[in-house]
């Protein structure tokens, strides 16, 4: 039985007077491994947030790099890791799911040694088939940088090059053009949109909430993490004091990156 209640006119209102703007879920790891921290939401987890949301009425085929159908939502995945060419061939089957996956390049193949969580519970990041794999089955990639650093500490010189590499590495296995990045971190400022303006990128993804006027290289999301519900994920959807104590809880747990953000310093991987 649909249940709309906590869909909130607020929410449709900017819907029907913003016909581009659809809400757009980030997602990182999608295991059924024991992880540690905050973003791993388990594939049958994700399964039934997916039937929720589709018996809501939102259409799960609206694509993230150009087309859009109904009332969405767009669905990404930062980080690229291993484990989503097992995860999500069966949702792109079963939904018609059009993924969009942000790889941070120098990682292909490789452990997430830049997360300060990888001597607990090392997770591997996809490799150039994986990635093919996965673009066959109707997959998008977009670039989630190259070392996975936050990029508005970095030199303009530096920035450039670390968005350039990434693109290139990404148009290289795939084959087509690499147009859309996701920011390590959730971290932007206007340094790091005119860098990305300037090497190819239209669109870029922050971690903060979206809003119908976001600009372009600056599109919020709704983060989902481990403790989210179909219920609270309505919430984030909606508007007045349940938007709000989702934002508030949203933003503290995107604040614990901050660990990796200063283990990349002490190791100077970000200079």
């Amino acid at each position: 039985m649909k249940s709309r209640s906590t869909m909130s006119s607020v929410d449709e209102d900017r819907q029907t007077a913003h016909p581009e703007y659809l809400p757009t879920f980030c997602f990182h790891k999608v295991t059924d491994r024991i992880t540690f921290g905050s973003t791993n939401y388990s594939p049958r987890r994700l399964a039934r947030l997916l039937e929720h949301l589709q018996s809501e009425g939102f259409d799960l085929t609206s694509d993230a790099m150009g087309e859009r159908r109904g009332r969405g939502p767009l669905v990404t995945f930062d980080d690229g890791y291993a484990h989503l060419v097992t995860a999500l061939p069966p949702l792109i089957e079963r939904f018609g799911l059009r993924p969009t996956v942000f790889v941070p390049t120098a990682w292909i193949g490789k452990a997430n040694r830049w997360d300060y969580s990888h001597r607990l519970c090392s997770e591997r990041h996809l490799n150039t088939t994986e990635i093919r794999e996965l673009c066959r089955l109707g997959a998008q990639f977009g670039s989630h940088g190259h070392r996975h650093v936050m990029l508005t500490g970095l030199s303009e010189a530096k920035l450039r090059e670390d968005l350039a590499t990434s693109k290139n590495i990404l148009e290289d296995i795939i084959g087509t053009a690499i147009d859309s990045l996701s920011y390590p971190f959730g971290r932007v400022n206007k340094k790091v949109t005119d860098a990305a303006m300037s090497v190819g990128f239209t669109s870029g993804f922050t971690m903060r909430y979206p809003e119908p006027n976001d600009p372009a290289l600056e599109r919020g999301r709704y983060a989902i993490y481990f403790y989210d519900t179909p219920e609270s994920v309505q919430r984030k959807l909606g508007a007045g004091w349940g938007r709000r104590v989702e934002k508030a809880r949203a933003d503290l747990t995107n604040r614990l990156s901050y660990g990796t953000i200063l283990l990349n310093r002490i190791r100077r991987t970000d200079d």
